[in-house]
């Protein structure tokens, strides 16, 4: 069995979608698109963080990101970011790299989903 979570949780954007009213749809793609702009930035502070050995700053922007990703419906990134916090809490940053690498194919794989999924009627 495959414990890997999804990429996208279409059932918690539909439910995003039914709080909203007629103009929903539109709202949720604004602020999709301004959350998918605020991660590569994030992704780079975590590269320079590594590379730094500054796990302080890893940990904090892990975290952030994992827990914007459960609230924009993304369980894969949030799993990956989970995974990254944990390996830079516990200072194991011999794995941290390709934690790292994870998240950001995890991003690259829900980005275009995501605004996909808000385009659709």
């Amino acid at each position: 069995m495959d414990d890997t979570p999804s990429v996208l949780d279409v059932e918690q954007i539909s439910r995003l979608r039914e709080l909203g009213q007629e103009d929903a749809g539109e709202m949720l793609r604004g602020m999709f698109q301004r959350y998918l702009e605020s991660i590569p930035p994030q992704l780079t502070r975590m590269r320079e963080a590594l590379a730094a050995g500054n796990t302080a700053v890893l940990v904090s922007e892990a975290h952030g990101l994992a827990g914007s990703s459960a609230v924009y419906a993304l369980p894969r990134l949030r799993h990956c970011c989970l995974a990254l916090e944990t390996h830079a809490r516990e200072q194991r940053l011999d794995e941290a790299g390709a934690l790292l690498d994870a998240v950001q194919r995890a991003f690259e794989e829900a980005a275009p989903l995501v605004m996909a999924e808000l385009s659709a009627p």
